[in-house]
């Protein structure tokens, strides 16, 4: 267990009024329907029945996006969204509005069923990502990585940190040396050569090199600083994620400090120890019993709404409620060795829920 905070936080009645008025306010997610025939709808250039119902996802309307456009509520559900890709789909009937091809215009009303026959993902905005250099010297080089973009290449190919470093280095292949899952922001750390990627190794193992980050929690912590040291395993829903672990893990400890207390919410340091590895800033938030907001991975919601935060909010008329964020709040700020310090900028979603939540009350 975590040594200077092994019991969990109370729960604040700010934290409860949140997860009240989730249930209250969170758009409910698409499902899929039970299977049943579908005969060809007219005036669609795609026959519906060659979709099967593993592809299709179903959605009856509720209040929040009664009188809302198709497109704010799928773009609200799934979004970004490209209204060129929806108004195709449409078109091409993989876009259903009670059992008829439907445009992204059309005004939606309490009860009505929309069906999608494809993927949200194809649907999606293309944004072109990529890395803002932030230092390079000695055959090192940093970088600032935004929310969104993965590190590394993956099988169905795209933009990755990787592919964005090389192409600020005169195409010298980087060696990583700090990665950041695809929903982190902040600063990324590789090498340009061998000799440079394993002095900074053991710089890391030994504590001189360091990653600093940020992270907003729900709920407030006990102390002002502490170390989570709490061996760590990989999950078991997902190999991606990690688990306390004691009996099998490999060891892990983080620093942490409160950097600013919040109505309901904490802005916490944290400083992974020995190099850190994927995931354990987390997971080991996680484990003491406040993850990071918005963190579905570890049991959070996976948005937070205005909503959530003043009770008498109300978003605009005929306009689903969009998230103040929907990824973990969590961001890479700095990173140190020596005297070299180099920050990454907070991005402009993290910048706005801090702001919103410095104007709440504080509660008595």
């Amino acid at each position: 267990m975590p040594r200077a905070t092994s019991a969990s936080p109370p729960t604040s009645p700010m934290a409860l009024r949140s997860r009240a008025s989730d249930c209250r306010s969170r758009p409910s997610p698409l499902t899929r329907p039970t299977p049943r025939s579908r005969s060809p709808t007219c005036g669609a250039s795609r026959s519906i029945s060659a979709f099967t119902d593993e592809h299709e996802l179903q959605y009856e309307v509720g209040r929040e996006h009664h009188r809302a456009s198709l497109f704010d509520c799928l773009d609200a559900l799934y979004g970004p969204l490209d209204r060129k890709a929806v108004r195709r789909a449409g078109a091409g009937g993989e876009l259903l509005l009670n059992g008829a091809p439907a445009g992204p215009s059309v005004t939606l009303k309490l009860g009505d069923v929309l069906q999608l026959l494809v993927s949200p993902e194809t649907l999606a905005r293309q944004t072109q990502l990529s890395v803002s250099l932030l230092h390079r010297a000695d055959g090192l080089v940093l970088a600032a990585k935004p929310s969104g973009l993965p590190f590394d290449s993956s099988r169905r190919g795209g933009s990755c940190a990787l592919d964005s470093i090389q192409a600020l280095c005169d195409g010298s292949r980087p060696r990583p040396l700090h990665r950041l899952d695809k929903e982190t922001s902040g600063v990324v750390v590789a090498a340009l050569n061998r000799d440079t990627a394993e002095h900074m190794a053991a710089e890391f193992s030994a504590d001189r090199a360091q990653v600093e980050y940020l992270a907003v929690v729900r709920g407030p912590m006990p102390d002002e600083r502490g170390e989570i040291d709490l061996a760590l395993g990989k999950g078991r829903r997902s190999s991606a994620t990690l688990r306390p672990d004691p009996g099998h893990g490999r060891e892990s400890c983080t620093a942490w400090e409160v950097q600013e207390r919040l109505s309901g919410f904490t802005l916490l340091k944290l400083m992974p120890q020995r190099g850190g590895r994927s995931h354990q800033v987390r997971a080991h938030l996680a484990a003491l019993g406040n993850p990071a907001l918005c963190d579905a991975a570890y049991h959070e919601d996976d948005r937070i709404l205005m909503s959530q935060l003043k009770l008498r909010y109300r978003p605009k008329r005929g306009k689903p409620e969009r998230p103040l964020l929907a990824r973990p709040a969590l961001h890479a700020r700095a990173f140190r060795h020596d005297d070299l310090v180099v920050e990454a900028p907070l991005p402009e979603d993290l910048e706005v829920l801090l702001a919103q939540l410095r104007r709440l009350r504080p509660l008595t």
